[in-house]
């Protein structure tokens, strides 16, 4: 089992849903470093996007919080 993939949890993945029985030869593997960084890559553009799309994406995903203008990130 590959348990080196950022959504492996306990032998299952809880990136997909449903969740896959296990995290073995996972199309969607990507390593904790990786997630992170593309995290950070998507913020970054979503804060360069004009303020009416930010407002839309953070009512949309985030529940109206705007993680990419804190200065606090957590997956940073």
């Amino acid at each position: 089992m590959n348990t080196s993939c950022f959504a492996c949890y306990n032998g299952c993945c809880i990136a997909l849903k449903p969740n896959c029985a296990t995290c073995e030869g996972c199309r969607f593997y990507k390593t904790k470093r990786r997630a992170r960084d593309d995290r950070k890559r998507a913020r970054r553009l979503i804060a360069a996007k004009p303020p009416e799309e930010q407002a839309y994406l953070a009512a949309k995903y985030y529940q109206g919080a705007m993680p990419w203008k804190e200065g606090n990130h957590h997956d940073d």
